[in-house]
């Protein structure tokens, strides 16, 4: 969906009007509304017995615009992102079933915590994805065409036109990096492979002034990265290890992120059972979110120089696949015994860490669908987050907070490494059961060599397998929108 920031628009411009409308105690409402379709709506709501509540929505026939949906968005000082998403979700469903080609939203409130500008910026934001469907490869219906839908944000009045175009810029360009993440995810393991990756890398990269690097199985030897080697034996597919390098000449921070691309991951000779194994294809959803988050910085112009590692590889079982009670070492030279070839996402983040580490970033922040643990700890509600900073921590924690991915810190303590301890290497790739995505992310650590450094496992927030109210099932794009928030606040 197209996003325009106006705001005034002209009724017979409109075929469906959406205003979202909060929960009034005493049955009026004193919200702003644009005065060129302040009149129709002020009569929907006394003709209608609306309320607001939550869960209602109603839509009435009109002259202009035609049609006009009012939903509900509960309580006013309970307003939350979460609910601003669940309504802009509805919006997309609603305007796709009713096959209409222009549509107007008015949202005339400020999220917690937010202002006017970053409310529009957001909504905006939202919006642009509200209708996303990934159909590519969908034959069956391809004579009725999925038109494309033209939508207008109405902002604030209190928001000047200067302010108006810079929410709908920054929108876009931060739209665009998501909408990366999400294909990129969504895209078959057949099709998106290594080599795959590295290719849209480049496009991205090209069209973003982003100097792009692939390293291909000869580099990734010289450079003895015996992780990412290890978890490729198994594979016919060449890995990839794939630097993005974004450096404005204004920069005074410089900020390194690292993103897990298991194109697919079968466990190795670990094999996983079979049931949703076909899930494993959003195994990369970390390499796409470096990916996306470079694109949108650097469409933004952020005053940050940033770094994107990503290794690459896909996890299969083979005569040649690497296998428990191998030793393999790492490029930092630290050895590690594999007792579990499904703990291959770290293998290859163990050397990515390292070599961005080298790199003497400010910031070192990394985002992996890691563990299955940290979807029994923390579901599918927020990502967890380690970190050897509690001021990085607290700072991510914000700015997911402000654009509605939430992170939820959990402990890296040292007690927890005796897990991970090896009597035949320096450590073993997994520890087990208990505490899967605290001893996961304290392997990582082992490899990382900045005092400021986060790690984010984001496998319950990375995709979902069903429609949830708020996004379509597949890849959410997860990952950009909060890191560009940091980002914004280091400038």
């Amino acid at each position: 969906m197209q996003v325009e920031v106006i705001r005034d628009p002209k009724p017979s411009k409109i075929d469906h009007l959406f205003v979202v409308i909060a929960e009034v105690e005493d049955g009026r409402s004193e919200m702003p509304l644009p005065p060129s379709l302040e009149a129709v709506i002020r009569k929907a709501l006394t003709g209608s017995a609306f309320s607001g509540r939550i869960d209602e929505s109603i839509t009435i026939l009109s002259e202009e615009p035609k049609k006009l949906t009012l939903l509900g968005a509960g309580k006013e000082k309970e307003l939350t992102i979460r609910g601003a998403r669940a309504a802009a979700f509805s919006i997309g469903k609603i305007a796709r079933r009713s096959r209409d080609r222009r549509i107007a939203v008015v949202f005339p409130y400020s999220l917690p915590d937010l202002g006017e500008a970053e409310t529009t910026r957001l909504m905006t934001d939202l919006l642009s994805h509200a209708d996303y469907k990934y159909d590519q490869y969908v034959t069956a219906d391809k004579k009725e065409k999925r038109l494309p839908i033209d939508c207008a944000y109405i902002a604030p009045a209190a928001l000047d036109s200067r302010a108006s175009r810079k929410a709908q810029t920054e929108a876009r360009a931060i739209s665009g990096g998501v909408r990366t993440v999400r294909d990129l995810g969504n895209g078959p393991g057949n099709l998106v492979t290594p080599t795959w990756i590295a290719t849209k890398a480049r496009e991205v990269a090209e069209e973003s002034g982003i100097k792009c690097t692939v390293f291909g199985r000869k580099e990734i030897e010289r450079l003895k990265m015996g992780g990412l080697l290890a978890v490729n034996r198994g594979s016919a597919e060449e890995p990839k290890f794939i630097v993005l390098e974004y450096a404005p000449k204004k920069a005074r921070r410089h900020v390194a992120l690292v993103g897990k691309g298991i194109t697919f991951d079968s466990g190795g000779i670990s094999i996983k059972p079979a049931e949703k194994m076909e899930e494993m294809k959003f195994d990369m959803c970390g390499a796409a979110a470096v990916i996306g988050t470079l694109q949108a910085a650097a469409q933004l112009e952020l005053p940050v120089r940033i770094t994107g590692v990503i290794p690459s590889t896909d996890n299969l079982p083979s005569g040649s696949a690497y296998k428990p009670g191998d030793i393999i070492t790492m490029m930092s030279g630290k050895t590690v015994e594999i007792v579990n070839t499904d703990a291959e996402g770290r293998m290859i983040l163990g050397d990515a860490l390292h070599y961005a580490s080298e790199l003497k970033p400010d910031h070192l922040i990394d985002f992996a669908t890691l563990t299955g643990a940290c979807v029994v700890a923390l579901g599918n509600e927020c990502s967890g987050l380690f970190s050897n900073d509690d001021e990085l921590a607290q700072k991510l924690i914000t700015a997911g907070e402000r654009v509605g991915e939430r992170l939820w810190r959990l402990p890296a303590w040292d007690e927890y490494k005796e897990s991970i301890r090896s009597e035949w290497a320096d450590m073993k790739n997994s520890g087990g059961r208990w505490g899967g995505a605290i001893t996961a992310a304290l392997f990582l650590k082992e490899f990382v060599n900045c005092p400021s450094w986060a790690h984010i496992d984001i496998a319950g927030t990375a995709y979902t397998d069903h429609d949830t109210g708020r996004d379509g099932k597949g890849a959410t794009g997860v990952g950009v929108r909060a890191t560009i928030e940091f980002l914004q606040s280091l400038s």
